[in-house]
């Protein structure tokens, strides 16, 4: 959510990927100008119709399943960037053609620097980002080993865990 509306904030046009309408839905408020379910249409056929054939020129992966990550260089742009969010939890295997094929920069992405923190915060206070729609639950930190745990167990549950500190 936070990729879909950062690249929103600096006015490129996104496209979320996802099986869960929920979450379509908020990525569709945090700025995503199309949404795909993958449960219901060709995650491919829709790329290529919504970008002229040529696939998206920048690909984000932030789920972390191999199926995913695979997806990302396969449907992104010839000289296109794939950015590994999500990490995967079991080895990936790929077509490494692909990398020199399609001339790929691949890149991975976990760190920020202070002015993406800033940017993040322009964007909270502009109500650029719809935090009451995203939050799937706000608890006190006694609860979060619990909530980790379930979130862990089932990702599809929760979209963002908000840990109060009283």
């Amino acid at each position: 959510m936070g990729a879909v509306a950062a690249w929103h904030f600096f006015g490129a046009r996104t496209i979320a990927v996802d099986v869960d309408d929920n979450k379509l839905n908020i990525a569709s408020k945090a700025g995503a100008g199309y949404t795909i379910n993958t449960s219901r249409e060709s995650m491919h056929d829709k790329l290529l119709d919504l970008t002229d054939g040529m696939g998206p020129d920048v690909v984000f992966e932030a789920i972390g399943l191999p199926q995913t990550f695979r997806a990302a260089v396969e449907e992104v742009a010839f000289a296109g960037r794939v950015v590994y969010i999500g990490y995967a939890k079991e080895p990936v295997s790929y077509e490494t053609r692909l990398f020199v094929q399609k001339e790929l920069e691949i890149m991975g992405s976990r760190n920020a620097l202070p002015e993406d923190f800033r940017q993040a915060i322009r964007m909270l206070q502009n109500h650029l980002f719809p935090v009451e729609d995203a939050v799937s639950i706000i608890a006190p930190i006694e609860e979060a080993p619990g909530l980790l745990r379930a979130w862990t167990e089932n990702p599809a549950r929760f979209s963002k865990i908000m840990v109060t500190m009283d």
